[in-house]
């Protein structure tokens, strides 16, 4: 047996050796969605920046906006262009339909951009904040303040639906031929064709911010936490998140779920029943989630802009 000096080297060394390879195990292990990267204009630590609040992904090219400029960022770049949208009130939702981006924001504004550089209004002919846009083959949906349900078949003439609500409501989702709308005190609306909508019981009271579908699940999130999943979109059942901070945003890609939500919450899923917990690396507001190119994207407050490892 060698001495006490030579055993308490050898154990130095050992020690020096494991510090090296365990975080290179770890990493190696990582899966994509434990990895998350900043790519705001500013450093994270600064909490400078604009409020984003939504992104869309279109072709080649990332969409974001908020409370100021909007963001563009082709793939592959690693440069964001600004741009000055016109316009000088927060803007909440942004979707793209045949190569032109649309977004709804405070005050019943509806802009569209066939580039993403310069925009155009268009007639809400409401005066409230619309909070989320979306668009199928068929049909846009945008969703707002006082239970506003507005459509148009190309965006350019906008009808007002009856949501017979009159909670704000504040996301909107299409997956697997069903339209679905959540907001305040536990509002769940159901479609299928976009314009006659019905009331479902979601077993909640806490504002529901976020639904998204896949793998034949459709998932809501909203206040302390809640989740919500459903494979008819008429019953719902509670999950739970593990946090009691609010959920902001939820987006599916990849084969996984992905929630967003205050103090820089991230959760995941592959069911839509059990969720895991992420390092964000960050403390910031993050408000919306989008799967595109084979990562996920995060926005929010205080210039917070993530991206994931790719999934695939």
């Amino acid at each position: 047996m060698p001495p006490p000096s030579h055993r308490f080297r050898l154990f130095r060394r050992l020690g020096r050796l494991l510090a090296v390879l365990l975080p290179l195990a770890a990493s190696a292990l990582a899966g994509p969605l434990d990895q998350w990267h900043w790519r705001g204009l500013n450093p994270p630590a600064s909490f400078k920046g604009d409020n984003y609040e939504a992104l869309y992904h279109q072709e080649n090219l990332l969409a974001v906006v908020g409370s100021g400029r909007v963001l563009l960022r082709k793939d592959n770049d690693d440069a964001w262009q600004a741009v000055d949208p016109g316009n000088p009130l927060p803007l909440y939702g942004v979707v793209s339909a045949h190569g032109t981006f649309f977004a709804s924001g405070a005050d019943g504004t509806l802009l569209s951009s066939r580039g993403g550089e310069t925009w155009t209004v268009r007639h809400s002919e409401v005066r409230v904040p619309l909070f989320a846009i979306m668009y199928t083959p068929s049909v846009f949906v945008v969703v707002g303040d006082g239970g506003t349900i507005l459509t148009s078949g190309y965006g350019r003439t906008w009808l007002r639906q009856a949501s017979r609500v009159i909670e704000p409501l504040f996301a909107v989702g299409f997956a697997a031929g069903n339209f679905l709308i959540v907001g305040g005190h536990g509002t769940i609306l159901r479609s299928g064709d976009g314009t006659y909508w019905l009331p479902q019981v979601s077993g909640t009271n806490r504002a529901l911010h976020g639904v998204a579908g896949g793998k034949g699940v459709y998932v809501a999130v909203g206040d302390g936490g809640t989740i919500l999943s459903s494979i008819d979109t008429r019953k719902w059942t509670p999950r739970d998140s593990g946090t009691t901070k609010a959920l902001l945003g939820v987006a599916y890609g990849g084969g996984y779920f992905v929630a967003v939500g205050s103090e820089g919450t991230i959760l995941t899923s592959e069911d839509g029943a059990h969720w895991q917990p992420r390092a964000s690396g960050v403390t910031h507001y993050l408000k919306a989630v989008t799967y595109a190119r084979d990562s996920f994207w995060i926005a929010g407050w205080t210039g917070a802009l993530l991206q994931s490892d790719p999934v695939k």
